[in-house]
């Protein structure tokens, strides 16, 4: 697990903020109890991953050595042994490097987030390609390299050690030559810093001519010493990798790991002692007094940048508060004076809160240079950790203690418990159903699966919590793969359990581990054009059809497990299953050859490969389509089963269908049941409705939104614009129909207007709701 695994699902912005202005030394030190045993149960997780990694990796070095110096059987047998020493003591080693080096992704400010970071990591990856800094690989320990000279012996070492030092000093070379970018432009706000500070000496201290070129020299040094430094440190952290783990990260465009730079009063030290190399003490004592001046002078500024992070951190605090208030109020029916009584407490909890979080982020801003904070200013938010959210503070958890009795917060804090549990059932539901497109369930294995994610989907409650919530598949099934193997096995089949290793193993890294075309400048220039375009085009043909295919085969699976069919009736479906794909793709052809050669009509033959990586993530949908839809699979499907068997597969689809339904119901009435705090009786009158609106209405909603709609809280509430507002009214008290018609539904009515319009223009063309439509990027541009 890289930086680039591990940091994609790390750092909210505050995180960002937080690590980019502590040093590396301070990032290494010890978080809390909780979170280093947490840290150090993963890693112990990762170290099979890495055992096996560093066996398959001694294994090539055993050969390589063969086929360099012709090994005999005993001397092969002999090194084996050796390298499985080598791997354990390598193994030993590496591991509490790994989490120091795991440690510095980690929340300094947040538990809870540490915790949950760590809770999503994968071992697979993270065991095999997490680069640690300072640790020796299996075939560099002293006891494989003295038990390899004692087999070889002197002559046929000495001839495996030069070629070897060799090999390893061109791929520093290549390591190196693919670094240059990450330095040149981690070097380039020092760079512009020293600048604006030898300008200021300059004007202050009527430098010469020939002090103001030492002083520019000193700075040029001052770089070269610290990014030399970080480069000899990425460099090493690279290199004592396999080759294999290496080149997935060199192929990508960018190195994430971290450039070590002194900031603060280190990066000023560093200065001050590269210029009193050039300057008397006395214009460096000087210079100490200016910069000093010059600091006190930027503390408006330090709190003009950190003012736009109190501006939202107090009105996202605010809205939170105020949805807390509200339920307590519904649900307690309290009196005028209680209620503002809370909301008194409220606000005094909101500054208190933003009072502890303005320390930690001054203290963040001072850590940027002068130069930095004017480039980034506007574009940085630090925010309020979780410890420190107002309704987290003792001056909010013990003012209700005096405002309720204990009657009331008991009964309150059983509703949440149930309002959590409803959510958590929620969730599981939505990732079942995602999952249920591939795996191709029954009802029973639904109903004894759902219960299994209940637990693994815990983790997840936290970020619904959360105003600005929103969940993918890729975070749905990295937790549903924590289920354990033997409780799949009750339940699945072979070849479920084979697609559902697959969907939560491939869907945690695929899209990160894919290389990405390098758009920082033109690659070679095509001969041509003609033939690249049409090589490109074939390639994602390849994919697309992989893609379908991938989609469809789960449909003969589905009616063999359902009606247990014969060997010879699985392979007429399979090869209509086929057939059916190259029909679906027929529309999807012409389409995308139309899009790309639009794409690149003035592409020229030194930027055409670049023009045509631009256009790798378009798709076309359309349902109508799709190979279920095609002629040739309903054929199949009516020749090959009887009425009876097309009957009983149909109800086995229904039912998949209106669990879909459900699950989409379910996450809609959750969001607001999050707002309003709503009664178990009112969700489930509110589901039924809003399960009514979806079996109409979905095609519409997916065409004016994605398919994944219910898992934004943004859009979450989308299908209750159709639901009557009248029937709202029967099942919501006054108050909370009040709020919810101010506070939660405008957005929503509005989409409503779009999502009916297509409803109607689909109802006039008798045609499926996804029409023609062109997906880019995750959005959604309507090809009419």
């Amino acid at each position: 697990m890289t930086r680039f695994v591990l940091l994609t699902t790390l750092l909210i912005a505050s995180g960002i903020a937080q690590a980019q202005s502590m040093s590396r030394a301070d990032l290494k030190k010890p978080l809390s109890d909780t979170v280093e045993k947490a840290l150090a149960d993963f890693v112990q997780l990762c170290v099979p991953e890495k055992r096996k990694q560093l066996a398959t990796y001694m294994e090539d070095v055993i050969k390589a050595v063969d086929a360099s110096a012709t090994l005999t059987a005993s001397e092969k047998s002999t090194l084996e042994a050796e390298a499985k020493n080598a791997v354990e003591v390598s193994v030993k080693t590496w591991q509490p490097k790994a989490v120091v080096m795991m440690r510095t992704y980690l929340s300094r400010n947040s538990d809870a987030q540490a915790l949950r970071h760590i809770g999503i990591w994968k071992p697979e990856a993270a065991g095999p390609d997490e680069p640690i800094e300072d640790w020796t690989p299996p075939d560099e320990e002293r006891s494989w390299l003295a038990a390899l000279k004692n087999t070889l012996g002197e002559p046929r070492f000495t001839s495996w050690h030069d070629a070897d030092v060799k090999a390893k000093a061109k791929a520093a070379k290549e390591i190196a030559a693919y670094l240059e970018r990450w330095v040149r432009e981690s070097r380039g706000p020092m760079n512009e810093d020293l600048r604006a500070k030898i300008e200021l000496m300059k004007k202050k201290f009527s430098l010469t001519e020939a002090q103001t070129t030492a002083l520019n020299k000193a700075a040029e040094a001052l770089l070269d010493r610290i990014s030399d430094a970080e480069k000899k440190r990425a460099i090493g952290m690279l290199r004592t990798l396999p080759a294999e783990a290496r080149e997935r990260i060199m192929n990508r465009s960018y190195f994430s790991i971290r450039f070590d730079r002194p900031r603060g009063e280190a990066w000023d030290k560093a200065w001050e002692d590269a210029a009193a190399k050039v300057l008397s003490s006395d214009l460096i004592a000087e210079w100490k007094k200016t910069d000093k001046e010059e600091q006190g002078k930027a503390e408006n500024e330090l709190a003009d940048m950190i003012k736009p992070s109190e501006q939202q951190a107090e009105q996202q605090m605010e809205i939170v508060m105020t949805a807390e208030i509200d339920s307590i109020v519904t649900s307690l029916d309290l009196d005028k004076e209680r209620v503002k009584a809370l909301e008194k407490l409220s606000k005094e909890a909101i500054q208190e809160s933003l009072k502890q979080a303005r320390k930690g982020w001054l203290q963040q801003a001072k850590n940027y240079s002068a130069t930095e904070r004017k480039r980034i200013s506007g574009n940085v938010y630090f925010g309020v950790s979780e410890e420190q959210q107002a309704m987290k503070l003792p001056v909010w958890t013990e003012g209700i203690k005096k405002l309720l009795s204990e009657e009331e917060r008991t009964r309150m804090t059983a509703e949440n418990k149930q309002r959590e549990e409803r959510t958590v059932l929620a969730i599981a539901r939505a990732c079942l159903a995602e999952m249920d497109r591939t795996l191709v369930l029954n009802q029973d294995q639904r109903t004894k699966l759902e219960p299994l994610l209940m637990v693994e989907m815990q983790p997840l409650l936290e970020r619904r919590r959360q105003q600005y919530w929103s969940y993918n598949t890729t975070q749905l099934f990295q937790n549903a793969g924590k289920v354990k193997q033997e409780m799949l096995q009750a339940v699945l089949d072979d070849v479920q359990l084979k697609h559902w290793k697959e969907l939560v193993t491939s869907n945690s890294s695929s899209s990160r581990n894919a290389v990405m075309p390098n758009m920082n400048g033109p690659g070679p220039e095509v001969p041509d054009m003609e033939v690249a375009i049409s090589a490109h085009l074939y390639k994602m043909f390849v994919a697309e059809r992989s893609k379908m295919l991938t989609q469809m085969m789960p449909q003969v699976e589905d009616a063999t497990r359902v009606l247990t069919l014969p060997s010879p009736t699985v392979a007429r479906l399979t090869t209509a299953a086929k057939g059916a794909v190259e029909a679906g793709l027929e529309y999807w052809r012409q389409n995308i050859d139309r899009y790309v050669r639009q794409s690149v009509q003035t592409a020229t033959p030194k930027n055409i490969l670049q023009a045509l990586a631009g256009t790798e993530r378009v798709s076309f949908g359309r349902n109508e389509s799709g190979p279920q839809n095609t002629d040739i699979w309903k054929t199949a499907l009516k020749t090959t089963l009887n009425e009876a068997q097309q009957k009983k597969l149909q109800q086995v689809m229904d039912e998949r269908h209106a669990y879909r339904l459900r699950a989409m119901a379910a996450m809609s009435v959750s969001e607001l049941d999050r707002r309003r705090k709503l009664s178990a009786d009112q969700c489930a009158r509110i589901e039924t409705a809003v399960q009514k609106i979806l079996t109409e209405y979905l095609p519409d909603i997916e065409r004016y939104m994605s398919h994944q709609w219910f898992l934004q809280y943004y859009y979450a509430l989308v299908p209750m614009g159709g639901v009557g507002e009248k029937e709202m009214q029967t099942i919501l008290t006054p108050e909370q129909w009040k709020l919810c018609k101010e506070r939660d539904l405008p957005d929503a009515l509005q989409y409503w207007e779009g999502i009916q319009n297509n409803h109607a223009q689909r109802l006039r063309q008798g045609a499926q709701a996804n029409g023609n439509q062109i997906i880019f990027n995750g959005g959604l541009i309507i090809d009419q």
